[in-house]
């Protein structure tokens, strides 16, 4: 039996009713929810400027202190990823969501990011064991796993390396704290190791008291421990002199070139040679 008109038209009327009624019940809920997102809004640009505002005066009260640079960058990156997290908490909150909520969400999201991000939380242990056994720090030159540069910045997760050529490296410090680390400005003198070749033929006393002449007139030298030279090999087709020198760590690569440079010089002047490789070949 089919409806009559007057029971289609009620029909509709009451479904009319009903998506009225949720839209107004829509309306209202975001109308209730407006004022909670504005407030949310300003509080989390507020906790923005607080925490760059926070890190700017630890930064300018550290380097009052004169507290060690690696240890300074390392905290503040620190602070301000703690001080985002209590500043989500907070946001959260103002929304309505539940505290115990938050603590549970927090948690599990805690347990899976420490499963999916394991090599991450090896690199901030790796940063905790840098800060505080202090292999190296900012502005030290290094070496580890045949990367050498100098040390710009030691955050949570990462170092930033400097290297000669201008280029920029950015090791993990799990990775650092499990290498084997040269590091070239621990002490603030370096030894110098050369070695020249002379040959055969020539006066291996007189060759060596013209390197022994230079070694007392360049200024970068070091006098104590006194530079030392002596016939450190007897090659096949050279007497190769071993120089040692100490100088500090800043005028290392200029002495190195400079003395490379005048015994080449004093050689050719006083007639010492330096032999080309040779064979002898004797024929029976």
């Amino acid at each position: 039996m089919q409806p009559t008109e007057n029971e289609i038209a009620e029909i509709l009327t009451e479904e009319t009713e009903n998506v009225t009624g949720l839209f107004q019940s829509i309306g209202e809920f975001v109308k209730g929810l407006l004022p909670s997102l504005g407030f949310a809004a300003v509080v989390f640009v507020m906790g923005v400027v607080i925490n760059r505002i926070v890190v700017k005066a630890m930064n300018r009260g550290m380097d009052r202190s004169k507290v060690d640079r690696t240890a300074g960058s390392f905290l503040c990156s620190l602070v301000s990823a703690v001080l985002y997290v209590i500043l989500a908490v907070i946001v959260l909150s103002v929304l309505g969501v539940p505290m115990t909520s938050i603590i549970t969400v927090i948690g599990t999201a805690g347990l899976a990011i420490g499963l999916a991000l394991q090599n991450s939380l090896s690199n901030i242990a790796g940063g905790f064991i840098i800060l505080f056994s202090k292999p190296l720090k900012v502005g030290d030159f290094v070496e580890f796993d045949g990367i050498t540069g100098t040390v710009e910045s030691i955050a949570i997760l990462q170092t930033k390396l400097r290297r000669d050529d201008g280029t920029t490296v950015f090791i993990p410090n799990g990775k650092i704290s499990d290498a084997v680390i040269l590091n070239y400005t621990e002490t603030p003198n370096r030894r110098l190791d050369l070695s020249f070749p002379i040959s055969y033929s020539d006066d291996a006393d007189h060759a060596k008291s013209l390197i022994q002449e230079l070694l007392k007139q360049h200024p970068n030298v070091l006098q104590t421990p006194a530079p030392t030279v002596r016939i450190g090999k007897l090659a096949d087709s050279s007497v190769d002199l071993y120089v040692r020198a100490w100088t500090t760590h800043e005028h290392y690569w200029s002495l190195y070139y400079d003395l490379h440079e005048q015994v080449k010089a004093a050689f050719d002047q006083n007639g010492v040679h330096i032999p080309y490789p040779q064979v002898e070949v004797q024929v029976h």
